[in-house]
């Protein structure tokens, strides 16, 4: 009898000093992710994810591979104790860690794939400073219509029905903090991230980029995968490479990527990797979904648990 329970990649912005500690004790495929990409970037990522400093953490390079590896890492150690995602999927970076849990991509390419997409937008960012920023309790057709076409600002991420994030010229980012909030947002918060990803700022890092998308080793998935470009499950695998390629520039249909989750995974997810945003998002757009966070060796009990009671939910309701 099968248990449909989800896995949920975060992205960048969850990192924190010291995560991941637990599980470089017992993970040899975290090590070797951060072994292979710090010799590609010539950093100590051990070192920068144990003990910082946070500026440098936060860097995109650092921050992407660390948040991709231990992501990785933990998927891995919740299959080895039995649990067998049913789809998977990841926000921007974390779709990366969503391809190696799912079979679409192996590990090693997806590490070379995540350094070299970091260091494009690292690049871009520096050539064109860009900002974004998240807005609380407006729509993102009334939030759209607010948008003046001059600003260059654009929806980078729709998360639930009424969080979304804007990204752009930081000028632009600044200035519309007044208008938004007159027009009944209840919270605008500038994000401190390196520049306006998901934006047309990012064009030039998507044109980089595609080079290494267009040879990515990918193949047809053991887990069904859901693309956060499109918000649906991904079919074509050589069809996808277009959403990998746009990943950079176009938004996040995370709301849209929740909502067909909950539908195929009805007994649950799994937010596997540093922080707890998804979680945060995923509980607004189904309150009722069991939603378990994974974001240290410490929680692989409770995603062993939440497959197992589901399970015996499943198998109550079958012979009654």
């Amino acid at each position: 009898m099968s248990v449909r329970i989800a896995f949920v990649f975060p992205g960048q912005g969850s990192q924190f000093v010291g995560m991941g500690a637990d599980v470089l004790e017992r993970s040899p495929a975290l090590r070797h992710v951060l072994r292979r990409a710090g010799g590609r970037v010539g950093l100590d990522l051990v070192d920068v994810m144990l003990a910082g400093p946070r500026d440098r953490l936060d860097e995109t390079v650092p921050t992407q591979v660390a948040v991709f590896a231990l992501s990785v890492a933990l998927a891995e150690l919740a299959v080895q104790r039995g649990a067998r995602p049913a789809a998977v999927a990841g926000h921007s970076l974390g779709e990366y860690s969503a391809l190696v849990a799912g079979g679409w991509l192996d590990r090693d390419a997806a590490t070379d794939a995540v350094v070299e997409r970091a260091r494009a937008m690292d690049r871009c960012t520096a050539a064109v400073p860009g900002a974004m920023a998240a807005v609380i309790g407006l729509r993102p057709d009334l939030l759209m219509r607010l948008l003046p076409a001059e600003s260059g600002v654009v929806v980078a991420n729709v998360n639930t029905p009424r969080q979304v994030v804007l990204s752009g010229p930081r000028d632009w980012i600044t200035h519309l903090r007044h208008t938004v909030l007159a027009a009944g947002a209840a919270e605008y918060r500038v994000l401190p991230v390196a520049g306006a990803f998901h934006s047309p700022l990012m064009r030039t890092a998507e044109r980089e980029y595609a080079a290494v998308v267009d040879q990515l080793p990918l193949r047809a998935g053991h887990t069904p995968l859901v693309s956060s470009v499109t918000g649906g499950f991904v079919d074509d695998p050589d069809a996808y490479r277009a959403d990998l390629r746009r990943q950079i520039t176009a938004p996040v249909r995370w709301a849209d990527t929740a909502v067909l989750l909950a539908e195929h995974c009805p007994d649950g997810a799994v937010e596997v990797g540093p922080g707890q945003v998804l979680r945060g998002l995923l509980r607004r757009v189904d309150r009722g979904w069991p939603i378990v966070n994974c974001q240290a060796a410490t929680a692989l009990p409770d995603v062993s648990a939440l497959f197992a009671e589901r399970y015996v939910a499943a198998s109550a309701a079958r012979w009654g």
